[in-house]
């Protein structure tokens, strides 16, 4: 067994405060807030699928086996401890709270553990759940407070993705009584609100859970306002329609934030925005690859579009994130990239030619980043024909191998452990992967197995390091948070950059 043991609630009191180490308060009269919102929920089963944006609905209703506080430490949680019981990390064992319940009265154990990580993961092997659980070979549940995860492979990051989606708990006697259409019907979870109402595509009403064992939220009730349009969601709040909106661009988040009684948040996340390669065509020659990186100003397209909030980034972490590496960078020079490019015998009359692959309004200024970087690489002499995807077809194009060039796209673990971007974005193993490249798993695959987390850190700085000066992915900029909230709200930042109203007021 290792020593390492890591306890979620040291006293009673901390225990008794939910997620991201929200300080004890005092009662807070019930009122509503409405929150302009982009996008519905896809579906009301969590695990089905998950965007990052939508989680600010799933994290209100359901519970995850870990949260996360504002520093990335873990947080008080439905697991009040965990441990590896093994050199490989194969075997962790969970430690579960005993005053869990759900919404419909069912105490929360670990039968519902192995209900979602285990019986649901292996039942629908095409949904974001088994995509990160895969390798769950099983889930012992020798006590109702506690569990043991078995994976077919060493997972060093399943602490950290307990933390993150689409980790969600399910009750299991309530899923298998209604069956899965009964679910999503009337979704059930152990979270700090239930669900209240709901119109698809027109607005989620969510009343505070008042027995909730991290204690009842300020606010009593949530309504999403389903606003998929940017200029409505920025008038709902101007006109006070709204008491909190997202996803505008920076200039208008500045804008409405000069208003009285309104705050702007343009805040850095924990998620990245990056160029995933892929090993074909072109782009199997390394000298082209780092030509596209030393082709790119990140600066000048964060001050064009961000307004400089945007931060810059040369492994996929930022300055307070773990695997951040202090002082390296490719850096911005057309000269060296039209050598690069000459080397490998391209020049105006040979231009490199790719196809470049984006989005349009999936996450802020996505195909704004695309043309941008699509002039600079025209002038050391890259071609890139731009196609703009939509959001499921990009997932359909990654998941069955469609790609034959580079992909502009968010990646958005809550956690910042290294792992869990590089390591999962480029092993071959994984849908994530897009570059599948043979040198990789021995480089990657002994630190997904590293029980000493300082160790495992250390190392993924190093692989992050050398996979870049690869040219293997071409980190842009941290996440960036576009929100414009009331001031009497008590709007709190998360740095997962997840909206989180159990935490404001």
């Amino acid at each position: 067994m290792t020593s390492r043991r890591r306890f979620l609630g040291a006293a009673a009191a901390a225990a008794a405060t939910y997620g991201a180490g929200l300080p004890a308060r005092a009662a807070t009269p019930a009122r509503t807030i409405t929150i302009a919102f982009p996008m519905d929920v896809p579906s009301w089963d969590p695990v089905v699928a998950a965007q990052p944006t939508v989680s600010a609905v799933y994290k209100c209703v359901f519970d995850q086996p870990l949260n996360l506080a504002d520093d990335l430490s873990f947080a008080p949680s439905v697991v009040r401890a965990h441990q590896w019981l093994d050199e490989r990390c194969t075997q962790l064992e969970l430690e579960l709270r005993d005053d869990v319940g759900f919404h419909n009265g069912d105490r929360l154990t670990s039968a519902d553990i192995q209900f979602t990580f285990d019986e649901r993961v292996k039942a629908d092997r095409a949904t974001l759940l088994s995509g990160v659980w895969r390798g769950v070979d099983r889930v012992e549940t020798p006590a109702p407070t506690r569990a043991i995860m078995h994976f077919a492979a060493p997972m060093a990051t399943a602490p950290v993705m307990l933390a993150d989606i689409p980790a969600y708990i399910l009750p299991k006697a309530y899923y298998q009584s209604v069956g899965a259409d009964g679910f999503v019907k009337a979704p059930v979870g152990s979270g700090p609100y239930r669900l209240a109402e709901y119109q698809r595509d027109a607005q989620i009403v969510l009343e505070r859970t008042s027995d909730y064992w991290g204690g009842a939220p300020a606010i009593e009730r949530v309504v999403f306002r389903i606003t998929k349009d940017a200029t409505a969601r920025a008038a709902a709040i101007q006109s006070g329609q709204a008491d909190v909106t997202m996803n505008l661009s920076v200039r208008e988040v500045e804008r409405l934030g000069a208003l009285p009684g309104l705050a702007p948040h343009l805040d850095p996340t924990t998620g990245v925005v990056l160029i995933q390669l892929v090993n074909a065509g072109v782009l199997q020659d390394r000298n082209v690859r780092l030509a596209a990186h030393h082709a790119l100003d990140k600066r000048a397209i964060s001050r064009a579009l961000f307004n400089g909030h945007a931060t810059s980034i040369w492994v996929p972490a930022g300055p307070t994130m773990p695997g951040y590496v202090d002082g390296f960078e490719i850096p911005y020079s057309p000269d060296q990239a039209r050598a690069l490019l000459a080397a490998s015998g391209h020049g105006p009359d040979n231009p490199v030619r790719f196809n470049f692959y984006t989005t349009r309004g999936t996450f802020p200024s996505d195909f704004d980043i695309a043309r941008v970087i699509t002039q600079m690489w025209r002038q050391v002499g890259i071609e890139a024909d731009l196609q703009v995807l939509d959001g499921p077809t990009m997932y359909d194009y990654q998941r069955n191998g469609k790609f034959d060039g580079p992909v502009l796209k968010p990646f958005n673990p809550a956690g910042g452990d290294p792992g869990t971007y590089s390591g999962y974005m480029l092993d071959p193993a994984m849908s994530f992967s897009i570059w599948k490249g043979e040198d990789i798993p021995p480089r990657l695959y002994p630190l997904m197995a590293e029980p000493d987390n300082d160790k495992r850190i250390s190392g993924f700085r190093d692989f992050d390091r050398w996979q870049v000066e690869q040219g293997y992915s071409i980190p842009l900029f941290l996440g960036l948070t576009t929100i414009v909230a009331r001031e009497q709200v008590g709007f709190r930042p998360h740095p997962s950059g997840v909206l989180l109203p159990y935490r404001w007021g």
